[in-house]
């Protein structure tokens, strides 16, 4: 280094910063105190090092220009990760990924959960990155975790590869060479200092100013702190104000302040602090008989029979959406087929069974809107996929965020809830308000769209800040109000996978939660693993556009048999007695102990695996990806 950082010895106050990173404690900027617990984070480059390297980008920072807002949402804050340099974050993380599954299939006895764990959330990042809504605060603090994970993972593959273990040892020659583009560290430790020394590693050997006298052989003693200002200290603004990230540590610089470092961002946390949301006053879900209504601890209500005693003009009456029995498995030409052997699995469901004492309906209630539910009115189809698309990607970005909070299991949402948004009519109101503004120079409010805002409010947390949305977007193509089913079917069927796929993923990343928490405990990367299989090798957080089936779905044997391999050793940490009767190279033995453990103990129909669309059959008024 061109000088000599400031280091504290006797207390820190460790916060996220306005660029994602933890200002002078953060492992990837300065040298941290050293430990023996983490003793591998002396090897993390240095961005001065980098600086004209391709690793250059793991110290970049989104801009605004990197955030593509999303129009189609009705929340306007949302966006997408939008810049040519995520390709080389996905590149090189890739590469530390295989690099590090090689040393631990090499090293099977070796402890390197710290490095699985590490490489598992990079890579979570990466796809969430790649596929997922943010806001551009969540970005901005995505990348920057993304970002230390990987510095900290290839420091840890480096560490065991490349000889580094000899550190441990408190002898042996001095190496002649400096390696002085690696970080290192400080310590008030003189065999520690030894050690890092003998190494050729970076180490600083601070003393209290009082404990210096003539005897030490000092060349020069540094009074003044020197502060690198290319760190990022402020804290982050919004709106021009400055809204400072709650505390991660305060205390004496240990292996507690590293440990720390290494904690995931809590996104549903964090929004939940910068809301000021009370926890007290959030909505809980109590089921009643087989729906559930919304209960509060506070006084916030909402009544679903508020309604104006007279309608005003151009206002329609609203009719009851007829029912349907779920237990049954919908089909037709707008639905994506079903893969055949969890189709029979879910014939054999016996809908009686259910647990004496069912979890609460934060753990069985839908993370996704049922895709029954969109589909099964054909006079408001049309409406309910349009009204879903709405909030898909917020929908996303809340189950991927409460994922990973304090509370871990994706918290899910009454169908009766979810039924009564999709249902509101959204194009009628913005009409009735628009046409009343046109008239009279003032908006209008309308009850249905103060009853979506409170709705919406129930779901996420937020109200709406987009009222008037009148097409939607699909994968860059453009979908104008009233024509989805005007357009080839294969549109449709794409939209339902998509919303099947995120469901059943999420849904069994909720149940092993839920079944299992002693395991995700003891070691959350081997259940992300095991998720990870069951999928195809795809993360399990997020759901790409695929053009072929992968996973429990995919035609190729052995891939298939890994999936179903794979689910059936998630569920042996369920405890369920039946499992040990089944044999997990039957496809469909499997399937049958998922969706049977499932309905039990959700008190619910699983949300079945999807066929990938592929079959076009061009009868649409407007075409859909025709070749």
């Amino acid at each position: 280094m061109p000088y000599i950082p400031s280091f504290n010895l006797h207390r820190v106050v460790v916060r996220i910063r306005a660029d994602g990173r933890f200002g002078n404690q953060d492992y990837t900027l300065a040298p941290q105190v050293y430990c023996d617990e983490y003793e591998h984070r002396v090897l993390i480059r240095t961005r001065q090092s980098c600086a004209d390297d391709r690793m250059s980008c793991m110290w970049r920072t989104p801009t605004k220009e990197d955030f593509k807002p999303i129009k189609s949402s009705v929340f306007a804050d949302l966006g997408r990760f939008d810049a040519a340099w995520l390709k080389d974050l996905d590149e090189l993380t890739m590469a530390v990924r295989c690099r590090a599954y090689d040393i631990v299939h090499r090293y099977p006895k070796a402890d390197l959960g710290k490095m699985e764990r590490a490489v598992i959330n990079m890579r979570h990042g990466i796809m969430r990155l790649r596929y997922n809504p943010y806001t551009f605060k969540d970005l901005v603090l995505d990348v920057a975790q993304t970002q230390r994970l990987y510095l900290d993972a290839l420091a840890h593959c480096e560490y065991i590869e490349d000889s580094w273990l000899p550190l441990s040892a408190n002898v042996g020659p001095v190496s002649r060479k400096v390696h002085s583009h690696r970080m290192g560290a400080w310590t008030t430790d003189p065999s520690s200092v030894q050690k890092l020394h003998r190494a050729g590693i970076p180490v600083y050997f601070v003393r209290p100013t009082a404990s210096i006298d003539e005897k030490c052989r000092i060349l020069h003693v540094q009074t003044v702190r020197q502060i690198d200002h290319s760190i990022v200290h402020e804290d982050w603004e919004a709106g021009q104000i400055a809204t400072p990230f709650p505390t991660r540590y305060d205390g004496v610089p240990s292996e507690r302040l590293h440990a720390a470092l290494s904690e995931e961002n809590r996104y549903r946390d964090l929004e939940l602090y910068f809301l000021d949301v009370d926890a007290a006053t959030e909505r809980l879900l109590t089921p009643v008989g087989p729906k559930a209504q919304v209960a509060y601890k506070g006084s916030r209500k909402f009544n679903k029979d508020n309604k104006p005693k007279k309608l005003r003009a151009g206002m329609k009456l609203q009719m009851t959406m007829p029912t349907r029995d779920k237990w049954v498995e919908l089909v037709g030409n707008f639905l994506p087929d079903t893969v055949p052997t969890w189709s029979s699995a879910f014939a054999t469901v016996d809908r009686t069974v259910r647990l004496a004492s069912p979890p609460s309906k934060s753990v069985t209630g839908y993370r996704f809107p049922d895709p029954g539910m969109i589909v099964f009115s054909e006079g408001r189809r049309e409406r309910n996929i349009f009204n879903w698309l709405a909030v898909r990607e917020a929908t996303i970005r809340k189950a991927c965020n409460e994922a990973s909070s304090n509370y871990a299991i994706p918290l899910g949402t009454s169908n009766e809830l979810w039924r009564l948004y999709i249902g509101t009519d959204f194009m009628d109101s913005n009409s009735v308000a628009s046409t009343a503004a046109q008239h009279s120079g003032v908006v209008v409010p309308h009850s249905a769209n103060s009853t979506r805002r409170q709705l919406l409010l129930d779901i996420f947390g937020r109200p709406p800040d987009t009222q008037h949305v009148r097409d939607m977007e699909w994968y860059g193509h453009k979908i104008e109000w009233g024509t989805f089913f005007l357009h080839d079917s294969l549109l449709v069927r794409e939209i339902l996978w998509d919303l099947h796929q995120w469901s059943f993923q999420y849904d069994l990343i909720a149940i092993d939660r839920y079944l299992a928490p002693d395991m995700w405990s003891r070691g959350p990367s081997a259940r992300y693993r095991l998720i990870e299989a069951i999928f195809g090798g795809n993360d399990g957080l997020t759901v790409p556009r695929p053009d072929v089936d992968f996973g429990l779905a995919s035609i190729n044997p052995a891939e298939r048999k890994t999936a179903y391999s794979s689910l059936f050793n998630l569920m042996q940490g369920w405890e369920d007695n039946s499992l040990a009767s089944i044999d997990d190279s039957d496809e469909l033995q499997v399937a049958c102990a998922y969706c049977r453990i499932f309905s039990k103990t959700m008190g619910r129909p699983p949300i079945l695996p999807k066929i990938v669309p592929k079959g076009h059959n061009f009868q649409g008024t407007f075409p859909y990806r025709r070749s």
